[in-house]
């Protein structure tokens, strides 16, 4: 029989079999081959048995090597390729380790250490974090002339930094308007602006929320959060000895008022003092021409105060165009106008917002804000009078009812209906001060520091408010009341004519 066993390996060992690589293949019956150019030559072997024998061996030796083949290639395949197995487990950093990796937050991971916190903040947790940037660290230190290096010695640094840590995690999503319990045990509050922004304690806004770690929740802020140490009659009482004083005739009046007491109290109290600066209460004086706050009733100064306080916390991000807010004045409210930056008629002063207290906040005003007296009557005509020189009054607008007058002409004759109200305003000011006087040029009435015989006619109701003059022509002043002049300059007069 005519067997080529060259060709034989040739086609086992090539087409199934690889791994069987060696310089000499024999098997127990002696040498089959050597290897030339990777395959192996079997053509010069001399065999010394039957073919189907060394093919049989031949066979039971090329199906181990395969199934050992396969078996690899099975195993490889069934790690790879089954979806049953779990994937690896990353860990998620912690808040500190967040932190860590984020050079923006550079300050706060020194703080962080130096407070011996990092072992609190990487733990299970959760927290919420309202974590300063390095632009917000860098700005409360300038703001408070501080160095790095006072912040981190700083014996308040701990409770500085857990000021700024919320137990539990708060995602965005959560956050609303009012006070919020901190890891400091001293509660901080949030206001929504207008526009939908957060902020905190009314000087530091929330830029970005929600970034995740481990243990909880990071979300950005511009500024350092600090708590308030004192109360609303402490604050006002410091500015008063400060190198520019202020609210000097504030402290005063609430002294006066026995009211000092109202303001000294805690977290548990939320007030809100719209506090007039001490040029508001100057003008106030003058207009109502007095020589300071010991002029004032009592009850009148009192209800002033009182007019002055809304029982809540609201900073100004809280403040609401056209909103009415209660004050302290049974009945009374305030109108919030944020197109001009006005409580009422008052003026807020943009760089003193927001002053933080334990008990509630303060904005300072430009104006004493004055309510409506109890019972004050409607006003039914209103005059404008403004000056030529110091030589005339001269009409300049006429409204409402019950008062008629030429107008731009020189002291004209000024004709009032009798049993109505009216208000004189007075744009000559405290240089032209507006008298009444009957035909013996004795005063009625008197805008500036002269004083009136029916000044105190309760009928009258007889006001002065700053360039305005309001009274109501009753029959017996009416009997009486010829003229009106300045009370400075007599050239500056004109007639009153009474009909009925």
């Amino acid at each position: 029989m005519n067997f080529n066993s060259s060709q034989l390996f040739k086609n086992y060992i090539y087409k199934f079999n690889p791994l069987v690589y060696k310089p000499v293949i024999s098997n127990e019956l002696g040498s089959i081959g050597t290897k030339t150019n990777g395959l192996i030559d079997g053509s010069n072997c001399m065999y010394k048995t039957k073919p189907f024998v060394m093919m049989k061996n031949l066979k039971s030796r090329l199906d181990k090597c395969l199934k050992f083949s396969l078996g690899i290639l099975t195993a490889f395949g069934m790690y790879s390729c089954s979806s049953d197995d779990p994937l690896p487990i990353i860990p998620q950093p912690n808040i500190v380790e967040v932190a860590s990796a984020d050079p923006n937050f550079s300050i706060l991971v020194t703080a962080v250490e130096s407070a011996g916190l990092v072992g609190t903040l990487s733990g299970p947790g959760p927290f919420t974090v309202f974590a300063p940037t390095n632009d917000a660290f860098n700005d409360f230190l300038q703001d408070n002339g501080l160095s790095a290096n006072d912040l981190i010695s700083n014996e308040m640094l701990e409770t500085i930094l857990l000021y700024h840590t919320v137990p539990g995690s708060v995602p965005g999503s959560s956050v609303v308007a009012g006070p919020v319990s901190t890891a400091a045990d001293i509660p901080f509050f949030v206001s929504v602006d207008p526009d939908g922004d957060f902020w905190i304690n009314g000087d530091t806004r929330v830029t970005q929320t929600d970034v995740a770690a481990s243990n909880g929740l990071i979300h950005v802020v511009n500024y350092v959060i600090t708590p308030p140490t004192q109360n609303i009659a402490e604050i006002a009482i410091d500015a008063t000895q400060a190198g520019t004083p202020e609210f000097t005739q504030l402290v005063a009046a609430l002294s006066r008022a026995d009211l000092v007491g109202a303001f000294q109290e805690g977290f548990e109290d939320n007030l809100t003092v719209f506090a007039p600066t001490d040029a508001a209460f100057e003008a106030l004086y003058e207009a109502l021409n007095v020589q300071g706050i010991d002029d004032i009733p009592i009850e009148t100064l009192t209800a002033v105060l009182q007019y002055h306080v809304v029982p809540a916390r609201a900073f100004s991000q809280d403040l609401r165009e056209g909103a009415s807010l209660p004050t302290l004045l049974d009945g009374q409210e305030l109108t919030v106008d944020l197109a001009n930056l006005q409580i009422n008629d008052s003026g807020l002063i943009p760089e003193v917002l927001n002053l933080h207290a334990t008990n509630g906040v303060i904005h300072a005003i430009d104006q004493v804000l004055l309510p409506p007296m109890e019972g004050e009557a409607p006003v039914d005509g209103r005059i404008t009078l403004n000056n030529s020189g110091a030589s005339a009054y001269l009409a300049t607008d006429i409204e409402g009812e019950g008062i008629e007058a030429e107008l731009e002409e020189n002291n004209p004759d000024i004709q009032l209906t009798l049993g109505g109200r009216y208000t004189f305003i007075n744009n000559g000011g405290s240089n032209h001060p507006l008298d009444f006087r009957d035909g013996d040029g004795n005063i009625l009435l008197a805008q500036g520091e002269q004083t009136g015989s029916f000044e105190s006619d309760e009928a009258v109701n007889f006001v002065v408010d700053g360039n305005e003059v309001t009274f109501t022509l009753t029959e017996t002043l009416a009997d009486e009341i010829a003229v009106y002049r300045c009370t400075v300059h007599g050239a500056m007069n004109g007639n009153i004519i009474v009909v009925e």
